[in-house]
């Protein structure tokens, strides 16, 4: 396993894997599941999600300590929603699953709680900027001091700006990096808190789950930094909206409808970007997709091919949001088997904020669509081009479109959302109109949210 992880570090994803995958066969059961383990690392450094997934899978399965076999599962439900196959029975039969490695967990017992303010504990991996942090700092900033006591906690002792932004503005910062799960909800309940927002899901391996399972707070919600069902009993609400939900039959909480899920709110260097921001002279039409590329799939590419097809003098830019040449060499081996041309694929970087002025389309990837790169897209007024899905993460996109009033935009199945690309590359006044209409005063209104927020945690 040690050579297997030095051609991982060394950027040799491949190698990794044909010298795990000659181990499996012989290793110990005791180390089985760290062996699919790195078989998912590979499979990530390669951008395959379906090989991601059936990895993380094997892990769970393997392993027979259940910390580490809750984590490996959350590892798995998070790259289902990579795949196109996923539906909802599945998804619901995939919870289920989940739920059940929590069949012996005991509830904390409920601590008194007698102050006058309503208390809100924030749980997340960590508190470092982020795609979520978009979505949730001004919970943490800007709520009614005389009627909530808010804290955060954080499963990291990483630190950036952004963290020491938050430290400044709550009621109280608590890092509990070191700390077990049980110790750390302990904690949770006996400093009074009566409502606690896991911002994690099964991100990072689900370790906020795993603390919100011991239930230290009345009430327990999820969302924001995570997309869909948690599938733990714990979690009495997932918070959602009329568009974000509708119609979704996964989820084991109740919903908590704001009048918006989503605000955004852009960081520093996001106001300076769009402020510099200069459209970069260029004749043919650009399209772009500036997604993670785990959720390139492949009847996302199918459509990509149809569109390019169709505007035979338009090209397309992929940026993926890590820097690794591996994933670069992968999806370009990918493009050229689907017979795909006029495409550039750029690694990672802090400087893809260069990208929207070459792009005249953001093409968005689905079934998994962009939340943060789509905000910030139209914040940037490039326009985003979305398919919406039945699940509640898959409509992600389509939610934050809706909420920018550029309904026009999304489309329901893969046959409308080439035609809609097509149209909108060779009607350049209809693009133009689109993205005169895109609503940031609407999609930024951190206050409205937050004073929404609030008001139905106090209903609650």
């Amino acid at each position: 396993m040690d050579i297997a992880k030095k051609l991982l570090d060394d950027g040799k994803p491949r190698e990794a894997l044909e010298r795990l995958k000659t181990l499996l066969p012989n290793v110990d059961a005791e180390n089985q599941w760290r062996v699919h383990e790195l078989i998912g690392a590979c499979f990530h450094d390669l951008a395959d999600a379906d090989g991601a997934a059936q990895a993380y899978f094997n892990a769970a399965y393997a392993d027979k300590y259940l910390r580490s076999q809750r984590a490996h599962y959350s590892n798995y439900l998070f790259a289902l929603h990579y795949l196109p196959q996923l539906d909802a029975s599945t998804l619901t039969n995939e919870l289920a699953v989940y739920t059940f490695l929590y069949h012996d967990a005991e509830p904390l017992p409920a601590a008194e709680h007698l102050a006058e303010k309503i208390s809100v504990a924030f749980l997340a991996p960590s508190f470092c900027d982020s795609s979520a942090a978009r979505f949730y700092e001004a919970l943490l900033t800007d709520y009614d001091r005389d009627r909530f006591n808010v804290t955060a906690w954080s499963l990291s002792s990483e630190e950036d700006a952004f963290t020491r932004k938050i430290r400044r503005n709550v009621d109280g910062y608590f890092d509990i990096s070191e700390t077990s799960f049980e110790e750390a909800a302990e904690q949770i309940r006996d400093a009074g808190t009566d409502i606690l927002i896991d911002l994690g899901g099964h991100t990072e391996g689900g370790m906020t789950l795993q603390i919100a399972a011991y239930k230290p707070a009345r009430v327990q919600l999820c969302g924001i930094g995570y997309f869909d069902s948690t599938g733990l009993e714990a979690i009495d609400y997932f918070i959602g909206d009329d568009f974000l939900t509708a119609g979704d039959t996964t989820f084991a909480e109740k919903i908590f409808p704001l009048a918006n899920a989503f605000a955004f709110r852009p960081n520093a260097r996001m106001i300076r970007e769009r402020q510099a921001r200069r459209p970069f002279p260029h004749k043919n039409f650009t399209f772009g997709c500036l997604n993670n590329f785990m959720k390139l799939s492949d009847v996302y590419l199918a459509a990509v091919k149809k569109i390019l097809d169709a505007v035979p003098d338009a090209r397309i830019i992929f940026r993926d949001t890590t820097p690794l040449a591996s994933r670069q060499r992968a999806l370009i081996e990918r493009l050229e088997s689907f017979g795909l041309e006029r495409f550039e694929v750029r690694r990672g970087s802090d400087d893809f904020f260069t990208d929207y002025a070459e792009v005249d389309l953001i093409l968005d990837a689905f079934p998994y669509p962009g939340g943060m790169m789509t905000a910030l897209a139209l914040y940037m007024s490039v326009p985003v081009l979305n398919l919406r899905g039945g699940l509640a993460s898959w409509r992600t996109g389509a939610d934050i479109l809706h909420i920018a009033d550029v309904g026009e935009l999304i489309t329901g199945d893969a046959d409308a959302y080439v035609e809609k690309a097509v149209e909108l590359a060779t009607n350049r006044g209809r693009l133009a109109a689109l993205t005169a209409k895109i609503n940031l005063d609407k999609l930024t209104d951190t206050k409205a949210f937050v004073e929404d927020f609030y008001r139905r945690l106090e209903a609650i």
